[in-house]
């Protein structure tokens, strides 16, 4: 517990000083033209509330194992600066690694394949600094749970010839701060590339390991919607 408070304050810290040092030049976003890539101007910013569709690739270490983490956003946005919305990250089914152990047989070596899927989300909160900008900061924060299912034939210490499959599941709570750096590609087009830190107080179970669930994870996002 300590842990999520200390990260949801330096969270907040962060959050609050950029947001001070840039309260004087960003009181009149909404009367500010919006910048793109392609150009330096393309209307202003009039729009109280917004919405975006998000589609997004994480990589991430789970375990020792690096992992593409696919995923998905939606939500609205408040005044340019406010983001409040849902999302999901997915782990597809991936091979682990091969454990060799020794049957009966001494000749013949025993062999288990592992397997490991799952995934988490919840509710969105961000923060946007300069949104009418080309390029800008925002602060995601993920707070939800998640689950991890591992899949693995026989028994790694096993001395018999007996095998099987065996399932273990677990479900999870987590939070998941960011930092993301934003270009306004379009009118209507946002990408990203966000690095954030995965923690979960959960590590008492066989498969919730902290090696495995905490881990930092580099994303990149593509942002359609009205901002």
């Amino acid at each position: 517990m300590k842990r999520i408070l200390i990260i949801l304050a330096c969270w907040a810290g962060t959050l609050s000083i950029f947001a001070q040092d840039n309260q004087t030049s960003t009181t009149s976003t909404s009367s500010k033209e919006f910048h793109t890539l392609f150009s330096n101007g393309d209307g202003t910013c009039k729009i109280p509330m917004g919405y975006f569709f998000e589609f997004n690739g994480g990589y991430t270490h789970f375990g020792k194992r690096n992992e593409f983490l696919p995923g998905m956003s939606m939500g609205l946005i408040l005044n340019h600066h406010w983001t409040v919305g849902v999302t999901g990250n997915f782990l597809p089914s991936s091979q682990g690694n091969m454990y060799h152990h020794k049957g009966n047989d001494t000749i013949n070596d025993g062999r288990h394949h592992n397997s490991l899927s799952g995934g988490y989300g919840g509710l969105l909160l961000e923060y946007t600094l300069l949104p009418a900008s080309k390029f800008h900061l925002s602060f995601p924060l993920t707070i939800g749970g998640g689950y991890v299912s591992h899949t693995h034939y026989g028994e790694v210490n096993d001395s018999t010839d007996t095998k099987k499959w065996f399932h273990h599941t677990a479900h999870y709570f987590v939070i998941e701060p960011g930092i993301k750096l934003a270009v306004n590609v379009i009118r209507h087009l946002q990408i990203g590339l966000t690095l954030s830190y995965r923690y979960s107080p959960e590590n008492n179970h066989m498969i919730t390991s902290p090696d495995l669930l905490n881990q930092f994870t580099g994303k990149l996002s593509f942002r359609f919607g009205k901002f």
